[in-house]
């Protein structure tokens, strides 16, 4: 049988024996990978160039500072006082953190450093609220993706480039409120899934004034060192990774926490998840798997359909691959060439490339969804309250919902209203 076909059919394999055993899907699409590897004859080297560092970096490099902070009491202490200012009105959560997600996105950064900031901040802010901290991430983060393609952002001044070499208008804008209007419904529908309306009880005793202590100098220290990563993360394009390992070290040189402790809170069995995962799916890619899901949809393209198949053909390359680094620049030179061959919409099909390309990026193996998994591992009971392989299957729905309502909105017309209104 093909390989190609095979990978995927392990892939899946490692998944649901994964959920129905309760084992790692990481350490499972491994063994995998290297049964596969032996039987088709594909060199270490291939396999292990799946491994991707820069995702093990950021995870370990992040939840490690935030390991550090979290064990010194500052997490906590920074989430009371930050409830402070909403007060009782926890609901709003979820929105303010969509808001300063669209927000730290939209002036100048773009969403790739922002979500890997938002997160680590959501979750712990939003258990001290008693509100589902999986569920105020994933808002936050939608809020982020919302505004990528504002002009003002690196990854708007890319996709522009790509639109004027084919002869489109290099105008963003349209492009933004097509993938605004997309997560301001996929963040509804979340908000709805995870039942935001229901607050636990833990949120009470902020809401009635309990005092908040003052900030030691543990504290101070400790809050400088998340403002430099997210400074050097957003505007400075620091590695998210180095930067958190280098404040971790500077704070545990200056005796503000507790090495060993941070270690044993790294969230290791995320990571391995992470990485076997990525690992399979690079056996996907290089055996032609993608290419024959893609070539399967282009097939059934119609006008009506062109937007929706486009978007979803992004979102399942996306899964693969990077969205900026790969997906847009190999779609969007497309969609000149396709709109006029099929009588669709060229702006339309580069949004609905934009839109997939971005919201299928909730998996557990690209760095948002996998700095959501590290986040909840970190919390108390995680084990018990966010398991490993139900959430990594929460996570995947996300993703292919998002595409859903991505096929939806494109087939019932609504990305051609907003391109208009962007225009």
């Amino acid at each position: 049988m093909n390989l190609g076909i095979l990978s995927l059919i392990a892939l899946l394999l490692a998944i649901i024996l994964g959920f129905f055993r309760n084992a790692n899907v990481g350490v499972l699409c491994l063994g995998f990978a290297m049964v596969l590897g032996l039987w088709f004859g594909i060199p270490n080297g291939k396999l292990l160039a799946g491994f991707s560092s820069s995702i093990f970096m950021q995870m370990v490099g992040i939840t490690y500072l935030f390991g550090i902070v979290k064990v010194n009491g500052t997490l906590e202490l920074l989430a009371k006082k930050l409830l402070g200012l909403v007060g009782k009105r926890v609901h709003l959560i979820p929105i303010v953190f969509f808001v300063i997600g669209a927000i730290l996105s939209g002036i100048g950064p773009g969403s790739i450093p922002c979500l890997a900031i938002i997160p680590v901040i959501a979750i712990p802010v939003a258990v001290s609220a008693g509100l589902n901290p999986i569920m105020v991430a994933i808002i936050g983060d939608f809020g982020v993706m919302s505004a990528r393609m504002s002009p003002l952002t690196p990854e708007a001044a890319v996709v522009s480039e790509l639109m004027v070499k084919q002869g489109l208008p290099g105008n963003t804008l349209p492009l933004m409120f097509s993938l605004m209007i997309t997560c301001v419904v996929m963040a509804l529908l979340v908000f709805v899934y995870y039942h935001g309306w229901e607050v636990e009880a833990g949120a009470k005793e902020v809401d009635e004034g309990a005092e908040v202590p003052r900030m030691t100098m543990t504290n101070v220290l400790s809050v400088l060192a998340l403002g430099i990563l997210a400074v050097g993360v957003l505007f400075l394009k620091w590695n998210a990774g180095f930067t958190g390992f280098t404040c971790g070290t500077v704070l545990i040189c200056l005796g503000c926490g507790d090495e060993k402790a941070a270690i044993r809170s790294i969230p290791w069995g995320v990571i391995f998840m992470i990485i076997g995962v990525g690992v399979l799916m690079h056996i996907v890619t290089i055996s032609g798997g993608i290419d024959m899901l893609i070539e399967a949809m282009k097939g059934i393209m119609t006008p009506r359909t062109a937007a929706t198949i486009t978007g979803a053909l992004a979102g399942i390359m996306s899964l693969f691959s990077s969205g900026l680094g790969v997906v847009f620049p190999t779609l969007i030179p497309t969609a000149g060439g396709l709109a006029t061959s099929m009588g669709a919409n060229a702006v339309e099909l580069c949004a609905a490339i934009v839109i997939g390309g971005t919201i299928a990026g909730f998996t557990p193996m690209s760095v948002t969804g996998a700095l959501i998994m590290a986040g909840a591992a970190q919390q108390e009971n995680a084990e018990t309250r966010f398991p490993q392989n139900r959430l990594f299957i929460e996570l995947f729905a996300v993703s292919f919902i998002g595409l859903a309502v991505l096929g939806v909105m494109g087939y019932a017309g609504v990305y051609g209203l907003t391109i208009n209104l962007g225009a």
